[in-house]
């Protein structure tokens, strides 16, 4: 799962299914280039526990912390993707000084422990995810 921010009408209503162009809009944005790691953070969220990445998790609600609730609406959206995490590098502890996941390492696998209430998946490779279903929630 991937939480992220939605500023349009973007399956709010039956029949609204055109992505918009806003640049503020995480959402269109994904599913129009799908992800990319250049964009991490840009929707105001400046901790990255694991430097720079893509960040999923297999828990939803996780997730559904880094959704937001537009002002005109009562639901939030969530991705699902399809991920390829190779070889992961598992860490328990904040690491925000990774600007790539370990040597030897494709991806970083967040374990809850130390640091960690729900696990995290970080990608540092655009091909290396992919949206795969949008689902809209309240």
């Amino acid at each position: 799962f991937h939480g992220t921010s939605r500023h349009c009408y973007l399956g709010e209503y039956e029949g609204y299914v055109t992505m918009c162009e806003l640049a503020i809009c995480s959402l269109c944005s994904i599913l129009r280039t799908s992800f990319l790691v250049t964009k991490a953070g840009s929707a105001g969220r400046s901790f990255k526990r694991f430097g720079p990445g893509i960040y999923t998790s297999t828990v939803s609600s996780k997730a559904d912390d880094y959704a937001n609730k537009p002002s005109y609406s009562e639901n939030k959206v969530v991705l699902v993707a399809k991920v390829a995490l190779g070889k992961e590098g598992v860490l328990y502890q904040t690491t925000q000084d990774l600007t790539g996941p370990p040597y030897g390492y494709d991806s970083v696998l967040g374990e809850v422990g130390v640091d960690l209430n729900y696990d995290e998946q970080v990608l540092y490779k655009d091909e290396a995810i992919r949206p795969a279903y949008v689902v809209i929630y309240e």
